[in-house]
């Protein structure tokens, strides 16, 4: 039986993670509503969400066939392997060897690549802001 003194830091920490990827993810939707509108900024995020929606109702259930300790296992490794990225990226940029991730250079990179594209448009549907929403 699990208690809140063993899962509270795995959840917390979890959460946490999770919060940097929606920044990034908001900074991209950001980008797209700036310089393409909103509809298919939102129309994009929209659709992220539902194939999300899908792809747990889909595949939720069959995660309860699959034996506790193998899930563990895969989960623990790449764990591992993601925070020792992590944990590398975050040396280097400690110690200067490369550049700090900059939410207003990656918003400005994304605007940048936006407005090229929207002078390059031909049809009305605006599939390049979508995706990029996506």
């Amino acid at each position: 039986m699990m208690t809140w003194a063993t899962a509270a830091p795995a959840i917390s920490a979890t959460f946490l993670a999770s919060i940097v990827e929606v920044v990034e993810a908001f900074t991209i939707v950001l980008a797209v509503g700036t310089v393409q509108g909103w509809r298919p900024a939102l129309a994009g995020t929209a659709a992220g969400l539902g194939v999300l929606g899908l792809l747990v109702l889909a595949l939720g259930p069959v995660l309860d066939k699959v034996p506790i300790q193998s899930l563990q296992l895969v989960i623990g490794i790449l764990l591992l392997l993601f925070g020792l990225r992590w944990l590398r990226k975050a040396i280097l940029r400690a110690a200067g060897i490369i550049a700090l991730h900059d939410e207003e250079q990656a918003f400005a990179k994304e605007t940048s690549l936006l407005q090229d594209a929207a002078r390059k448009r031909i049809s009305h549907l605006d599939w390049i802001a979508g995706l990029a929403a996506f």
